[in-house]
């Protein structure tokens, strides 16, 4: 429950944004949060969030199997940046 410190598990957000627990269902907290600001500097700094170039079943399937190989922001970024966002990124 709220507050309890469990995990949650129920399926909600946007596939873009879904951190891989959340696809996985194996329960989410607080790495889901951190997942979702790292899509939302992405997307602050880029005008679209990581993989916005695939449709959404193949993003989910993606983000859900692959390990450590989200895109990068572009050159254009500071390196502070670009580590922040692969930080928060990487399971």
């Amino acid at each position: 429950s709220k507050g309890s410190g469990e995990p949650l598990k129920s399926v909600h957000g946007t596939p873009y944004w879904m951190a891989p627990e959340v696809i996985n269902e194996s329960g989410y907290g607080r790495k889901s949060d951190i997942w979702s600001i790292g899509c939302t500097v992405f997307e602050m700094a880029t005008g679209k969030p990581p993989l916005a170039t695939m449709n959404k079943l193949a993003a989910m399937f993606y983000i859900a199997v692959h390990k450590r190989l989200m895109p990068s922001l572009p050159k254009h970024c500071s390196d502070e940046a670009v580590d922040f966002v692969q930080l928060c990124l990487t399971r």
